[in-house]
């Protein structure tokens, strides 16, 4: 990873779409600051396209893409998105059919017990039952950090029962499908919005922090991680690029003034 102060500007003036996580990405101490909420807005000014990819909930995902004003909102890790077509009308994709989504959702809840039999301090999210896709376990978001040989073990336990998962700063996911944030990225960004992945991978920038990102980072060339990401570097294969200098939202206000200092 190089600073992000050294992104050079012919590259920081082809980024027409801006990808970002939310939580630790966006957020700081699960807020969205002033800061970060004027940085959305001075994108979108500028034109540019802004896409949340989070692994929140689907049904928390949905007022987010209007109170938020994003283009789109990609939710659980890449099992639903939301956005508005040409008349303003909602839309919505879910990577299977209601039918299957209670089949899974029926299978998880079976493992639930399985899991915490092994962690007993684990303890299942509050909006689990806002998800359609995943079961989610609080690692560090109302609970003191698990140590990442913990949150390690917790992933693997899961693998071992023919489960997905992967992990975020605050979240362990589980879930019977394969999604990721890149394929429903690439997808959204395909049948939606008519952007090609050779066009997205070099006109969009991906900003991120952990564990659950590195699909983007591996894919998107031009990716930033805010300085938070330092914490999770053993779960990224790939690294991003460039970093902020500081964490969490003001990393990614960094990346918003970066941005548009190369429209000037």
């Amino acid at each position: 990873m190089k600073p992000l102060a050294q992104w050079p500007l012919e590259e920081r003036r082809r980024i027409s779409g801006v990808l970002s996580d939310i939580d630790d990405t966006l957020t700081t101490h699960g807020k969205l600051t002033p800061e970060v909420l004027a940085a959305l807005e001075n994108l979108r000014g500028a034109g540019l396209q802004v896409i949340a990819v989070t692994g929140r909930p689907t049904w928390w995902a949905m007022p987010l893409l209007r109170l938020c004003g994003f283009d789109a909102v990609i939710a659980e890790n890449g099992a639903s998105a939301f956005w508005f077509d040409q008349d303003g009308a909602q839309r919505s994709w879910f990577y299977a059919d209601a039918t299957t989504r209670s089949a899974h959702r029926q299978a998880l809840d079976a493992f639930v017990p399985v899991l915490r039999a092994r962690f007993p301090r684990l303890k299942v999210v509050d909006d689990a039952m806002l998800r359609v896709g995943d079961m989610a376990f609080d690692v560090g978001e109302d609970v003191p950090p698990l140590p990442a040989e913990e949150v390690d073990a917790i992933v693997a336990f899961i693998h071992s029962h023919g489960l997905f998962s992967t992990a975020s700063s605050i979240h362990v996911h589980a879930s019977v499908a394969q999604f990721s944030k890149q394929e429903t990225t690439q997808r959204i960004l395909s049948d939606v919005f008519h952007v090609s992945d050779e066009d997205a991978r070099d006109g969009c920038v991906f900003v991120g922090d952990s564990g659950n990102d590195a699909p983007m980072f591996a894919h998107y060339p031009h990716s930033v991680g805010v300085a938070n990401v330092l914490r999770h570097m053993s779960r990224l294969s790939t690294p991003p690029a460039w970093i902020a200098a500081e964490p969490c939202g003001a990393g990614f206000a960094q990346v918003a003034q970066s941005l548009l200092q190369a429209r000037q």
